[in-house]
């Protein structure tokens, strides 16, 4: 060995050092000297210190892992020897942990390599150390514990090869060892139960992996479950004994056997007096306990589902399906014990049986009278979990909490599930608790209020469809905890939890509202005072902004005697010309102060108003942030001196064209905002913001505000928009870096979309200008390991071709035809190569459906610009490689999309081109692929025959079946 590695290894003395370890560890790792160097060290026990050994050990096995069938036999057989001396070394001494994982771990990568055909006693040699005393068993049982990691452990994805070898020794050891096995389990037990509870526990750890594929009588017999029944009653065991006794009933069995165990097991563990852990027991304890139920519950009902299936309708069916149900309404007191200890953690642990529990019920007909019972408790602890504990922090959310926020969601799942099955039981349960709770509003704990209000919210997911409120009877209790929650005092409840599930609850049930109008002014004044968007709490203010405004679209009609009221609330929180004291006056920052506008829009044209009343006060509402917006603009030249503040006003002109923006919002069209009469203070607003484009500062930050500005204009002005285009779009594109172009090819396929023809002339303009910065950005060389440049290049090429797809989709493809025959055929080209080489599915398909645009206006045109020539040459190839590259998943959706349009776009130059195309793949083209005759013939036969949607269902039947066969290697 070389001495000068081991001891950097041993002192880690400095980076040169390191170097030569770690280029000393691979020459040892790939040489055959380094196998028996290794091995000959570690049998010798030539080094004390233990990273020198795991060191070696890490050689070993990696020899014994990657290298094992390159070693010759005896080279083998010397390893062997030498690892069985160490294997007595570590029986003998005292070595670390983690030592003797990694020597178990090599040993049962020995075992996979040499069991049964080359080292048959395998455990017969383990055993026979057995006479070292307790550090040979230890041993014994961590080597057990590695193979069951290596052959038998369900947590691992294995090879189908590794899985048929794991089957071959399973398989081996039933016939040769198991018993033997067992009888050594059972042995070591009783040896060291008095003296090694960390032995004992580690045997239950091996009894409990290797259950799942040996017979179950080995174990589940009188002197094992008697010994481990034992060992409940013992604290350093218990849990152990717990977890042994879960891999036991976890075992795959028949359903009638599976319950017969399960039952003997009940029997046992109620007559030891563990299924009913004392008040202030150990928490780590209960929960394995609550683990056993959770599992006997799960492992029952699967038994339950299940036998019908076993032997069909015939008799006795039921009288057993009755015994498992009734062995599962055996656990359900113990599932509702558990599920509603204090310690969520344990309450979490039998969620799963109390779900399948409720899966259970709904499959049965009708309930009887202890599935009514047990569901009412089930519920009223669901209702109990719920609440928040004393300790939880609203303020700083943090792991804890994040916790208990997911266990409520479990809660809330059954509760809806419970509301599935008997939902005058939840409306009634709730309609009691939450009356009782809210008619002492002052009395009460908050958090019992706040859990009162959030029932109320809850309730409207519980119920299903619409039965809430077609019900007339539901409907009415819900009515009552509504006008109990409005006119009590929790909206002044001095907790942060309490007023947000307030407004939360408030804007959920609109169709109370329509039904109690009278209401509606307690509720709005609720949102506009101290309670809501005055509050001091940030987190309160800008949830209440965004409900308000859905409070206020959803009852429009209701809501209009009270706009001016509103809206005078609303001044003094928006934008005044004159200052920018609007960002302090509350804690509302620039995404709710959007809220606030789109709300005070909404306002203006549910206000019933006259068309002109309706534009001055919109006016009123927007000149304020016009005039801001132009002082602000005015003032950047003044500060280009100061990057801060030039930074935060180009953000504020952002956020101002975005107040404007959602204003918008409140029509959902052209027509809307025409017959508003608000339509000229948008138009107005649009020659301002288009100013700010000529600002050379900070111009991503403005021009997303633009951007998103004539994205709603197109909408709400339409035609009216069309004269400011060209302005814009010349800024917008102007020294564009790849971010920006990438943001504004959806503006222009929306600007497309919209107005097809209407813009064909200003489309063909600006076209080759697009096209060509596009290609300089997709040309221009970048670092392939700068992951971020990578993602952008790719995003702007899928953008490119959803371009193209929306120039072809929308009738302008004269904008592509008109660019000169150079640039249509360097376009054509990058579309051909984006169907067939770049692994991008939604790219992929776009390209099809422009090539298939192409070939359906040009495909039997007297071979304008050579496209006949380009159709056989790229088109046709592209459809058939695309499929055959390796990154193309056929099992992948957005993969099945591309074939569905290479069938279209295949169907199409069929059409165009008739027998000449068939005739070229089935004597050209496809023999060229080496494609074998037959499927030739087949392929062109069912081209011709078939429709294009059953086509495309061949396709992946074609490509599944000839893309791995080597003939087709020369186009992959």
């Amino acid at each position: 060995m070389d001495e000068r590695a081991l001891y950097a290894l041993a002192v880690s003395d400095g980076k040169t050092n390191q170097e030569y370890l770690l280029a000393y560890f691979e020459q040892l790792k790939n040489a055959d000297e380094g196998l028996q160097l290794s091995s000959d060290a570690l049998a010798k026990d030539a080094y004390s210190d233990e990273k020198v050994k795991f060191f070696l050990l890490q050689v070993l096995e990696h020899h014994v892992k990657v290298r094992y069938s390159q070693l010759k036999s005896d080279q083998i057989q010397i390893v062997k020897i030498n690892c069985m001396e160490w294997l007595k070394k570590c029986c003998t001494s005292d070595q670390k942990l983690f030592i003797r994982k990694k020597t178990a771990q090599i040993f049962a990568l020995f075992f996979v390599q040499e069991y049964p055909s080359k080292w048959l006693s395998f455990f017969k040699d383990v055993i026979a150390l057995f006479g070292y005393g307790e550090k040979a068993a230890e041993m014994y049982f961590r080597i057990l514990l590695a193979i069951d990691e290596e052959v038998v452990s369900r947590h691992i994805q294995s090879p189908s090869v590794e899985m048929e070898r794991n089957t071959n020794i399973k398989d081996a050891m039933r016939v040769h060892c198991v018993p033997e096995l067992v009888d050594s389990w059972y042995n070591l037990l009783k040896l060291y139960e008095g003296s090694n509870a960390e032995l004992t526990c580690l045997c239950l750890q091996v009894i409990g992996a290797y259950i799942s594929w040996i017979d179950i009588d080995l174990i589940a017999n009188e002197k094992f479950v008697g010994t481990i029944l034992r060992y409940l009653k013992d604290e350093l065991r218990r849990e152990s004994a717990c977890e042994c006794f879960f891999e036991i009933i976890s075992k795959g069995m028949e359903p009638t056997a599976k319950t017969r165990l399960i039952e003997s097991l009940t029997n046992a563990l109620e007559n030891v007096g563990v299924l009913s852990p004392n008040e202030g027991e150990d928490l780590d304890f209960v929960a394995k306990v609550a683990k056993l139920i959770n599992g006997m519950g799960i492992q029952l009902i699967t038994s339950w589902s299940k036998y019908p299936k076993v032997n069909g309708e015939v008799n006795g069916e039921m009288g057993q399906s009755a015994i498992i149900l009734k062995a599962i309404e055996r656990k359900i007191p113990y599932m509702l014990r558990f599920l509603s200890h204090e310690d969520d953690d344990i309450s979490e642990t039998v969620s799963e049986f109390a779900h399948s529990y409720l899966g259970l019920l709904k499959q049965m007909k009708v309930m009887q009278g202890p599935h009514i019972e047990y569901l009412r408790k089930l519920l009223f602890i669901v209702i109990k979990k719920m609440k928040f504990d004393d300790d939880y922090d609203f303020e700083n959310e943090e792991e804890d909490e994040a916790m208990f926020q997911d266990f409520r969601k479990q809660m809330k799942v059954l509760l809806d599930n419970i509301g599935k099955l008997d939902g005058d039981l939840v409306v009634s349960t709730l309609h009691e608790y939450v009356q009782r709770t809210l008619q002492n509003a002052d009395k009460v704990p908050l958090l019992d209020l706040e859990l009162a209000v959030h029932l109320v919210y809850l309730l409207g997911e519980a119920i299903p469809g619409q039965d809430l409120f077609n019900d007339s009877q539901k409907f009415s209790k819900l009515q009552e905890m509504m006008i109990s929650l409005i006119t009590s005092k929790v909206s002044w409840a001095q907790h942060i939890a309490v007023k947000l599930q307030y407004f939360e609850t408030v804007t959920r049930y609109e169709r109370f509202f329509y039904a109690q109008t009278q209401y509606i002014p307690e509720a709005l004044e609720a949102f506009l005072d101290e309670r809501g968007l005055r509050n001091p709490s940030t987190k309160i203010c800008s949830r209440t902004s965004y409900l308000l405004m859905r409070f206020t679209k959803v009852l429009k009609s209701q809501i209009q005697p009270y706009v001016d009221n509103i809206l005078q609330r609303l001044q003094d929180l928006l934008v005044n010309s004159q200052d920018d004291s609007y960002k302090s006056k509350s804690q509302l920052n620039g995404d709710d102060l959007n809220y606030l506008y789109e709300l005070a829009a909404t306002l203006i044209i549910c206000s019933g108003a006259s068309p002109e009343n309706m534009n001055a006060m919109m006016q009123c509402l927007l000149s304020p942030v016009i005039l801001r917006f132009t002082k602000v603009l005015s003032m950047l030249d003044s500060l280009r001196n100061d990057e801060l503040a030039l930074l935060n006003s180009a953000q504020e002109l952002h956020t101002l064209m975005g107040f404007t923006s959602r204003a918008s919002k409140a029509f959902s069209s052209q027509l809307s905002l025409k017959a508003s009469g608000c339509a000229e203070c948008f138009k107005e607003a649009l020659p301002i913001f288009l100013q700010s484009l000529t600002t050379p500062y900070h111009r991503d930050v403005i021009h997303a505000g633009v951007r998103q500005y004539l994205h709603r204009m197109i909408i709400c002005l339409g035609d009216e928009l069309l004269p400011y285009l060209p302005i814009a779009v010349t800024h917008l594109l102007k020294d564009c870096e790849v971010r920006d172009i990438q943001e504004f090819i959806p503006l222009i396929n929306q600007l497309i979309a919209r107005f097809k023809t209407q813009i064909s002339p200003f489309l063909c303009e600006i076209f080759l200008p697009v096209v060509n910065t596009i290609f300089s950005i997709l040309n221009s060389p970048i670092d392939e390991a700068d992951m971020q440049a990578v993602k952008e290049r790719q995003i702007l090429r899928r953008s490119y071709y959803l371009f193209l797809c929306t120039i072809v989709n929308n009738g302008v493809v004269e904008v592509i035809v008109n660019c000169g025959a150079d640039s249509i055929k360097t376009i054509l080209y990058s579309v051909v190569q984006g169907a067939a080489e770049i692994p991008d599915p939604q790219g992929q398909k776009n390209c099809f459906v422009i090539l298939g645009k192409f070939i359906d206006l040009f495909g039997d045109e007297m071979n304008w610009m050579g496209f006949k020539e380009f159709t056989y040459e790229n088109i046709l190839p592209a459809c058939l490689v695309a499929p055959l590259k390796p990154v193309f998943d056929l099992n992948d959706g957005q993969c099945f999309l591309v074939l569905q349009e290479i069938a279209q776009v295949l169907k199409m130059i069929l059409v165009k081109r008739g027998q000449e195309v068939i005739q070229y793949l089935h004597a050209s083209y496809l023999p060229q692929l080496q494609c074998p005759e037959e499927a030739a013939m087949d392929y062109c036969n069912t081209l011709q025959n078939m429709d294009a949607k059953h086509f495309k269902l061949y396709l992946k039947q074609f490509y599944t079946r000839w893309r791995r066969r080597p003939e087709f290697s020369s186009i992959r």
